[in-house]
């Protein structure tokens, strides 16, 4: 018999995953593969559509990830080409466990933008995909199949800085199709999913040549991305003690917040709070007048921009307020004072905001209070109504000796539906005349007692035109 006492093994055993692991394409540089991407190829793989991916493998690995329990992927998880894979917060995170459970892979991190949830604030994705065609073309022409870069997803982002070319949203140049058999099909980073156009060869575009403040941008953006996990690793409070540093000087952050179009107090908090987080497009307008390196401030360091050039223009613009003619404002209030108009329509009209109106004191307590009359009126007005129409299907009902049903009463023309205020008016006039078999509409717990006193006088007039109440009805059990 054969000895194995001699075998050893000493390498640490990997725990066994649902699904063998396959490495993020281009990681550790500017052109990494988005995680939606690299789910979408992942799913591909293991020849499945990314939705029996999730139900048939991921819904299972949750319970097994202890921060995972209790999480649950929604409907939605791939609108917005997978924004929620993407944008780092708290969703972004669990997508991250879950798919290195399932593979094994770890560093899954740098497929996205968590790194920066820390370091700058807003809104840093796209809405769409965005692709640059050319990049899909060399994917191609190398054997591989295409892959979404997590640059083409930056908002910030609207060229690609290796063609000089702006990005492209991809759809269909085929036109529609007239089967469905596109919602069967694997869905694939650069792939059409209509046609099925291996890098979108199907959609027929003339590239257009990006300016060099775009460019800028691109490359600024690219080699950010390839330093993630620097950036991940680094203190956010470097950042702006950085640029504090920076503008030492007397007077110097006040011209730093004209040239790239900050607001002052906006930037000296952001130095002076530890909580303040300023956002990543006026971060990036301050590297560009500045001539600093993005990627390297964000890890809490001051270099020289790697790009050749003069200073770059902000492509944030500071909103440029016009002087404010209080003549107008005031005969504006007084007008509305007699016509009803309320505050924000003035201020909409105007083109002022609201606080600029509540200088004017007494005129704009006066148009508040024309306004909350007008809107009072108009509330009185639909309970009248709504109480007139319960009242008057029941009146007929109970005439006719016809029990008083939402049923009936939409037979004889009372259109509401059961969840309307007329329906739960009417439960309550049945209430009223002595039917105990029925229970309060929920609509009937938010009624306050205006409404209340007007429903009892219905009841009343209801059971003196017909001299007495209705008939209880008959609980019925099954």
């Amino acid at each position: 018999m054969l000895d194995r006492s001699f075998i050893r093994v000493d390498w640490p055993q990997a725990e066994t995953t649902p699904l063998f692991g396959i490495r993020p394409l281009g990681e550790g540089t500017g052109d990494a593969e988005s995680l939606f991407s690299y789910f979408l190829r992942v799913a591909h793989e293991h020849r499945l559509t990314p939705r029996n991916l999730v139900d048939a493998v991921l819904r299972d690995v949750i319970p097994l990830v202890p921060p995972l329990q209790g999480w649950r992927i929604g409907w939605g998880w791939d609108k917005d080409a997978g924004r929620d894979m993407l944008s780092g917060g708290s969703v972004t995170q669990k997508w991250v466990r879950v798919l290195a459970a399932a593979t094994g892979q770890a560093g899954l991190e740098a497929s996205t933008l968590i790194a920066l949830s820390g370091h700058v604030s807003g809104d840093l994705l796209a809405p769409g995909a965005r692709v640059c065609l050319q990049c899909l073309a060399e994917d191609s022409a190398k054997g591989t199949l295409p892959y979404g870069r997590l640059l083409w997803r930056l908002k910030a982002v609207t060229c690609c800085p290796a063609h000089r070319s702006h990005l492209v949203e991809p759809a269909c140049g085929r036109g529609e199709a007239l089967v469905r058999a596109q919602f069967g099909r694997v869905k694939l980073a650069g792939v059409c999913n209509q046609c099925g156009s291996v890098g979108h060869r199907c959609f027929e575009s003339q590239s257009t040549e990006a300016t060099f403040e775009e460019i800028w941008r691109a490359k600024q953006c690219q080699r950010m991305i390839g330093a993630l996990p620097q950036i991940a690793a680094s203190d956010p409070r470097a950042v702006p003690q950085c640029i504090k540093r920076h503008c030492d000087r007397p007077g110097a952050l006040t011209s730093l917040a004209l040239r790239s179009g900050a607001t002052l107090s906006v930037l000296s908090r952001w130095m002076n709070n530890p909580h303040a987080r300023l956002s990543f497009d006026q971060l990036l307008d301050i590297c560009g007048v500045e001539g600093l390196e993005l990627a390297t401030l964000l890890q809490g360091r001051l270099e020289a921009s790697r790009e050749p050039g003069g200073p770059v223009e902000p492509a944030r613009v500071r909103r440029k307020l016009a002087p404010v003619d209080h003549q107008a404002v005031k005969a504006a209030l007084e007008d509305a004072v007699r016509s009803g108009e309320s505050v924000t329509q003035v201020a909409e009209r105007l083109r002022v905001d609201i606080a600029t109106l509540a200088r004017h004191k007494s005129l704009y307590k006066q148009v508040r209070e024309a306004t909350r009359q007008k809107q009072n009126a108009a509330m009185q007005a639909r309970q009248d109504e709504a109480v007139h129409a319960a009242e008057t299907a029941a009146l007929r009902l109970a005439r006719q000796n016809r029990p008083i049903t939402h049923r009936n009463a939409r037979k004889i023309g009372m259109a509401s539906y059961p969840s309307e205020t007329p329906a739960a008016i009417l439960s309550m006039i049945r209430i009223g005349l002595g039917d105990r078999t029925l229970a309060y509409p929920p609509l009937a717990y938010r009624m306050g007692e205006p409404l209340l006193k007007k429903i009892e006088a219905a009841v009343q007039r209801v059971s003196a035109a017909t001299g007495g109440g209705q008939e209880r009805l008959p609980l019925q059990y099954r």
